[in-house]
Order: C-alpha cells, then structure tokens, then sequence
C-alpha cells in the first residue's frame, strides 16, 4: 500500500491541481505548464513520487504513460478538509467557518448567506431526525 503525507511542497501541489483540474495529465503537459520551466527529468521524478505516495495513478495513454488522481475530488476535498479542522481549527467548525468566510475575496451575497442557511437547516433537521 502506498504511504499518505498529509502536505505537499508547492512544486507536488501545482502538479496535483492540474491533474484534478485536467483529470488526465503528462510529463510533457506538466512541462509546459507548471512555472519555471523543469525539465523533463524533474519532472518525470515528481510525477513518480506522487504516485508512490499513492496521489497519482498512472496508466498507458496511446503508448506514453499518462497520469490521473488516485482520489476523486470530492474525497480528496473531504480529506483536505480533515486536516484542515484538526491543523489549524482544532476541530471547531465555526472557526473553521469564521476563516472560510473571511478568506472569500468578494462580500456575500443575499443568495450565497440564503445557500448557508439552507446547508445549516438540513444539517440541523437531520441531527434531530437521526437524535
């Protein structure tokens, strides 16, 4: 089984956001794409380590090897989330929501504060249905 780390430098985090935003990638895409121009080389290393650490799966793509996120994103997102609680939260989601709320770089729309309060109201009904 391939070994979870928790972060990621910045160089395997630009490498995974565009293999989440692409779904499908290659070292000949990353090339072009990621800031700094790295050679192919590097670039083939990184793409190796992320699928050790069990990120990336790679597959064979019209005879090259092309690579895609071992995870959905939804539970990539939900794992993120995770750390994110227990990292920088402890574990406290109006904190966590607090921050959310303040790192948004536009003011919140009537329909955007409508949208939260309809998540907490199931949220709640559901606590009391199952409580």
């Amino acid at each position: 089984m391939a070994k979870q780390h928790g972060y990621l430098s910045a160089r395997f985090q630009q490498i995974m956001d565009i293999a989440y935003k692409q779904g499908t990638i290659t070292a000949s895409d990353l090339e072009q794409q990621l800031p700094g121009q790295p050679s192919n080389s590097t670039v083939r290393t990184q793409l190796r380590v992320l699928e050790e650490r069990g990120l990336l799966v790679r597959f064979d793509l019209e005879g090259r090897y092309a690579y895609r996120p071992a995870k959905p994103k939804p539970n990539a997102a939900k794992q993120a989330m995770q750390r994110f609680l227990q990292t920088f939260v402890d574990g406290s989601l109006d904190k966590a929501l607090t921050t959310l709320l303040s790192a948004k770089e536009t003011d919140l729309t009537d329909e955007d504060i409508d949208k939260l309060q309809a998540i907490l109201d199931e949220a709640k009904q559901k606590r009391q249905n199952n409580g």
